[in-house]
């Protein structure tokens, strides 16, 4: 028999490297491959983990139609189905199963586009503006330069004698 010493521990997962920090783009896209794979994976049971509420929100609720129409599941399905998210939430991954949350979170976001949408239109609204207020000041500037020059040439004429009236 052998003796364990207390002080080393063996684990059967080890990181190497940060994922955030690596170099090689073939290897970056090989990991965000398997995340999403995993990701699909975990959609495909019926549990959500991703970012987009909007998206999760009719993954979500497609899921919950499908269930619905399907009420004679076994029982042992959606028991594993809630050891997998008990499971997921003890690794730590985030997962939205909360349909209110994910509506108030779908609500907040169509609210931020709308919010930055109206925004924008005020933006393009005010350069259109100032564009307008740019061209009316430069047409004015190029009319006062062209009667500044036309009178100085009048004057120029009536001081040789050339005209006896020079309009002012």
């Amino acid at each position: 028999m052998t003796v364990v010493n207390p002080d080393k521990y063996y684990f059967s997962k080890i990181q190497l490297y940060d994922p955030n920090e690596i170099i090689n783009y073939g290897i970056q896209k090989q990991i965000q491959r398997k995340k999403k794979r995993k990701l699909e994976k975990l959609e495909k049971q019926g549990i959500f983990v991703g970012r987009d509420p909007i998206k999760l929100l009719k993954k979500a609720n497609k899921n919950f139609e499908s269930t619905f129409s399907s009420a004679g599941v076994a029982s042992s399905e959606t028991i594993r189905k809630k050891w997998k998210i008990a499971s997921l939430r003890a690794q730590g991954v985030k997962v939205k199963d909360d349909m209110s949350l994910l509506k108030k979170a779908a609500d907040k976001v169509h609210k931020l586009k709308r919010k930055q949408a109206k925004n924008w239109k005020k933006r393009i609204e005010a350069t259109e503006e100032k564009k307008s207020e740019r061209q009316i000041k430069r047409t004015a500037n190029i009319q006062a330069r062209k009667t500044t020059k036309l009178s100085k040439k009048l004057n120029k004429a009536r001081e040789k004698g050339r005209i006896f009236f020079a309009p002012e």
